[in-house]
């Protein structure tokens, strides 16, 4: 049993590639995230409140996230899988900080009922403030469950970075809302706000399909999965009055 896995997970292994396309991912990502944030912090003449502490220890952990995310990586394909282990088993408790200060931030800013950098516009999006919520909240759900089994299958290398890759991909929304937000030509264009998600969960597909002509079933099934979630969180769950009628509960 311990061969095949081994041959099997040795299939969908280029470490070559592999190191380029993982941590490659997570640097663009970085990249995003403070193009994302960095404007309305360095500049915060049209923010719309100052930043807080429980604002700021958000975005230290989500940073420290990516960081992670390539450090594993380039640890990984430089052969110091020991303290790639040691490391991952660590970044739980970090997991969990992110979902804990990503609900309690959700929360926040829906009593407040704006987001303070200003980026969002959440007034004029037709869920409102409350429907909204459905968005980080799911996402954060999404990434618990992706970073539990990604751990659960941590001898498994071809799931294990495939799932850890896609817990990345669904903290993404809200520094690509941040980022279309800066442009009043972006934020009148809904295809702005899909076009990245959708190629962020596709970039592991097409990955595997360029470098082993076929698509691994995490990145097919997973990322299917995910944009189908999405698209009922928008057209489904959010604008329902049972959502609505929870989110304010929760917010209340």
């Amino acid at each position: 049993m311990n061969t095949t896995q081994t041959l099997t997970a040795g299939r969908w292994v280029d470490k070559t590639a592999d190191r380029w396309f993982y941590a490659g991912m997570a640097v663009v990502f970085i990249l995003i995230s403070i193009a994302s944030f960095a404007p309305s912090i360095v500049n915060p003449e049209n923010r719309l409140g100052p930043l807080t502490w429980l604002v700021a220890a958000h975005g230290i952990v989500f940073f420290a996230w990516l960081l992670i995310f390539l450090v594993q990586s380039l640890l990984i394909q430089t052969g110091r899988v020991a303290i790639h282990r040691r490391l991952g088993t660590a970044s739980m408790f970090l997991a969990a900080g992110i979902v804990v200060l990503g609900y309690v931030t959700t929360i926040v800013m829906a009593r407040r009922g704006f987001d303070l950098s200003g980026d969002l516009g959440a007034k004029s999006n037709p869920l409102g403030i409350a429907g909204q919520t459905i968005f980080p909240l799911g996402n954060l759900f999404e990434f618990g469950i992706l970073v539990a089994a990604g751990y659960w299958y941590r001898r498994q290398s071809d799931i294990h970075k495939r799932l850890m890759l896609f817990a990345i991909v669904v903290l993404m929304p809200a520094p690509f809302a941040h980022f279309i937000g800066h442009s009043p030509l972006l934020r009148t264009h809904p295809a702005a706000a899909i076009l990245p998600i959708a190629l962020s969960l596709a970039a592991s597909g097409i990955y595997d399909l360029i470098r082993f002509r076929r698509i691994h079933p995490v990145s097919l099934w997973v990322g299917i999965a995910l944009f189908a979630i999405g698209n009922l969180s928008a057209f489904v769950i959010g604008p329902s009055a049972a959502w609505r009628r929870f989110a304010e509960w929760l917010i209340s």
